[in-house]
């Protein structure tokens, strides 16, 4: 944290930060692969090119001098970028000198990008990280994250610097916008074969925030009853069968899993499922579609619930005369009993 002092605010409040003249630079004097305060991996140039092919650079990037005329880039590398694809040679940069502190050149990335693109998931963590080299915790929580797009909330900080910690198919997976934050956060607390063995269960299933976190519980769940590792519970010939089935679309093979743990997780309430769905099914309610019979939550309590759908009072009353006849039946008895 050396350079702290420099993002103080001077006498008139004005932060002291270094002059930053703009001037032609050499693109090929740019050192694109310096990536010190570039956080995103492979963008997608195309509208970046139309669009400067056209009306030229709307917004000179920020470069910091390397000495012997060679430059870093502290914001706009997709610009830079583009810039070359297009064969220029120059380009119109604010430059900064080489004494210029990390932390103001992280300020500017930062800035530069929270006010037009935003930051997926990686990047908040990417960037976490680099606030933290330079200011306290409790300062990045409560004056830089609303800028990466999160809650100032120290919870989050923390699970920022976990997802961190995973390995590349996780960091690409967090930039997709495939893993939710909280589901990194619990895989860093796995070993990294048990990572291993999550990893083509949410590449390959359709999985969002709340499904992420009831895979990754369950698993821990029975990893912890059984005495098992995570990598164990997930290595069972019977999801790495439906993880491969073929059969399956991607959301049939999602819901085929989550069925699968819940009927080792809770086995008692996966049969009531079952016998419930099967009874439906017997008596022609399994997928109705003007009639929905639903259970208690949790099959605990003792009311029901039913939704009809109708366009007018003749089918209204066709309807409540096939649920009436219905009710009569052994087996609607059966169904209520479960």
């Amino acid at each position: 944290m050396a350079d702290r002092s420099s993002d103080h605010p001077g006498p008139s409040g004005v932060p002291l930060v270094a002059p930053a003249p703009c001037r032609e630079v050499p693109l090929a004097a740019v050192d694109l692969e310096d990536h010190t305060f570039v956080t995103f991996r492979a963008p997608d140039l195309s509208r970046l090119v139309i669009s400067m092919r056209e009306v030229g650079l709307l917004a000179p990037p920020w470069l910091r001098s390397k000495g012997r005329r060679r430059w870093q880039v502290v914001a706009g590398a997709k610009r830079l970028w583009a810039a070359a694809h297009l064969g220029w040679e120059r380009v119109l940069a604010r430059t900064l000198p080489a004494g210029a502190p990390d932390s103001h050149c992280l300020l500017l990335a930062l800035y530069d990008n929270a006010f037009t693109r935003g930051f997926n998931l990686w990047e908040q963590a990417i960037l976490a990280g680099r606030l933290l080299e330079h200011w306290d915790r409790a300062t990045v929580a409560a004056r830089f994250l609303p800028h990466l797009g999160l809650p100032p909330a120290p919870a989050f900080l923390s699970r920022l610097e976990a997802l961190a910690t995973l390995e590349p198919p996780f960091q690409e997976l967090a930039a997709r916008g495939r893993l939710a934050l909280t589901a990194g956060a619990a895989l860093a607390r796995w070993t990294p074969e048990d990572r291993a063995a999550a990893r083509p269960f949410l590449e390959q299933l359709w999985l969002s925030q709340s499904k992420q976190e009831r895979f990754l519980e369950a698993v821990a769940l029975l990893a912890r009853r059984e005495a098992v590792s995570p990598g164990a519970v997930l290595a069972r010939r019977e999801m790495q069968q439906l993880l491969v089935e073929p059969s399956l679309n991607p959301q049939e093979r999602t819901e085929a899993v989550r069925r699968q743990l819940d009927g080792w997780v809770y086995p008692r309430l996966s049969a009531a499922r079952q016998a419930y769905e099967s009874a439906l099914g017997r008596l022609g309610l399994a997928g109705h579609p003007r009639v929905r019979l639903q259970p208690p939550p949790a099959f605990e309590g003792p009311d029901f619930h039913l939704e009809i759908k109708f366009r007018d009072a003749p089918e209204l009353q066709e309807l409540l005369a096939d649920i009436t006849r219905l009710t009569q039946q052994e087996e609607f008895s059966t169904l209520t009993r479960l």
